[in-house]
C-alpha cells in the first residue's frame, strides 16, 4: 500500500493529448500524465482491473491498468513507471497545441437568393396545393358515391 501511495504521490502534468488503445484502436484522450500513471478519458467502457495499452510520445506502445473510473474518466497505473523525458514531452506539446494561434472565425457564408430560386419555391408550394385539393375531392366523391 505505501508503494502505491508513493506512485500516486508522483506529480501529475495536465495534458491534452489524443492517442488510442493500441489493442482496441479506439481513440483515448490523455489527460493528465505522471511517471507511475495517468488519467484518461475513453469513449469505450473500461472496468477496473482491465489493461490499456496506449502509444505515448517518444516511447510508444505502454501497458497500464484501469485502478478508478468516474463515468468516461478513468485512473490508470503503468506497470512500469514511464521516464519523466516522457511526461516532459507530452508537457509541451500540450503546451505548443495551446499556444498555436488560434484561426481567425470565419464569417458564415450568406446563402446567396434569387428571383429565380423564390419563383421555383412558390410553383413548388402551388403545385402541393393543387394535389392536396385534387385528393380531398377525390375522397370525398370515393365516400359520397
Amino acid at each position: 500500500m505505501a508503494k502505491l501511495d508513493e506512485q500516486r504521490r508522483a506529480d501529475r502534468v495536465s495534458v491534452r493529448l489524443v492517442t488510442h488503445d493500441a489493442v482496441g484502436d479506439y481513440p483515448l484522450t490523455l489527460i493528465n500524465l505522471s511517471t507511475s500513471g495517468m488519467m484518461l478519458s475513453s469513449p469505450r467502457a473500461l472496468r477496473v482491473g482491465d489493461t490499456v495499452q496506449v502509444d505515448l510520445p517518444t516511447i510508444g506502445s505502454t501497458s497500464a491498468e484501469v485502478m478508478w473510473h468516474d463515468a468516461d474518466e478513468y485512473g490508470c497505473r503503468f506497470f512500469a513507471p514511464i521516464p519523466v523525458s516522457v511526461v516532459d514531452d507530452a508537457a509541451r506539446r500540450t503546451r505548443s497545441m495551446q499556444t498555436r494561434p488560434v484561426e481567425v472565425q470565419r464569417r458564415p457564408i450568406r446563402e446567396v437568393r434569387s428571383e429565380r430560386d423564390d419563383t421555383r419555391s412558390l410553383v413548388a408550394l402551388c403545385l402541393f396545393l393543387a394535389l392536396v385539393v385534387v385528393i380531398f375531392y377525390s375522397v370525398q366523391a370515393v365516400l359520397n358515391g
